[in-house]
């Protein structure tokens, strides 16, 4: 029979695939088992939607900039689609515009996805602008006009023909702008627009990225902020708590993911210094 210095010698000597295996089941389980995590909104989350519903109390509709890829997507996806669940179960109108051209086609699929769900009209509950390649030179120039920079939609529609945009000149004809982003385009927005036009600005980030945003938010020239997909899963949580979601999204599913890896690897992390202690102890 196997003793427990035995099982942990073995231990020691373990083949990195099942360590591999091991880590690949606890990420890939939240998403077939019914294992319940749940965030509990955080102050910065309840300050994102707190401010996010004092642009909804405004009969003007919102700017949301979309700026993620594919390689942020698993991050970023679940917070954007909370928030446009939220946006469009208020019933209020919304511009969308993007700064990556690799953002352009997830968002069509999102909007026709909302659009399915909420029974929307485009050109009048919202309207997609499509990708602009100079975001600093529109971010500012946006203050003055819409139609100096988006001639026409991403549908090719001359913006003067789409009814949600008779009366939007201006950012100041917005309620807020929104940028979920997965690089510094927040900042840029508060430098080159928020500064000299003065509106309120939210924003949804990466983890990684989102210590730069609390200093904003202090100032007040950050309104809100999502921090990655901790913000992403809290938020969720808030919103069915509120009644807006009837479950917890893919957010959720992450946060559970991420738990259970860091579990998996602390657990194999405080195995393998039990191991090699009692291996020395034992050739002392």
């Amino acid at each position: 029979m196997i003793g427990f210095h035995g099982v942990m010698m073995r231990l020691a000597s373990l083949d990195r695939r099942i360590i591999f295996a091991a880590i690949f089941v606890a990420v890939a389980l939240p998403f077939f088992v019914p294992v319940r995590f749940v965030a509990t909104p955080g102050e910065e989350t309840i300050q994102f939607d707190t401010a996010l519903q004092n642009a909804l109390s405004s009969p003007k509709p919102i700017l949301v900039d979309v700026d993620f890829g594919p390689q942020t997507m698993a991050e970023m996806e679940p917070m954007l689609m909370a928030l446009l669940h939220r946006i469009f179960k208020s019933g209020h109108k919304v511009i969308f515009l993007s700064f990556m051209p690799e953002a352009t086609s997830p968002l069509r699929n999102y909007l026709a996805e909302m659009e399915k769900t909420y029974h929307l009209t485009y050109g009048i509950d919202y309207v997609f602008l499509g990708y602009a390649s100079a975001y600093a030179y529109t971010m500012y120039g946006l203050g003055n006009s819409f139609s100096a920079y988006f001639h026409s939609d991403d549908r090719g529609t001359p913006i003067d023909a789409l009814p949600l945009m008779k009366k939007v000149k201006s950012l100041a004809d917005v309620s807020a702008v929104v940028n979920i982003a997965s690089n510094a385009f927040p900042r840029f927005w508060i430098q080159y627009s928020v500064t000299p036009h003065r509106f309120d600005f939210l924003a949804g980030t990466t983890a990684v990225s989102a210590t730069e945003y609390f200093p904003y938010l202090q100032t007040g020239q950050l309104k809100g902020l999502l921090a990655g997909g901790r913000g992403a899963a809290e938020y969720e949580t808030y919103l069915v708590q509120k009644g807006i979601l009837e479950t917890s999204g893919d957010a959720t599913a992450g946060l559970g993911s991420q738990s259970l890896a860091l579990f998996t690897i602390l657990s194999f992390i405080a195995l393998g210094n039990v191991a090699w202690f009692l291996g020395r102890r034992r050739n002392q």
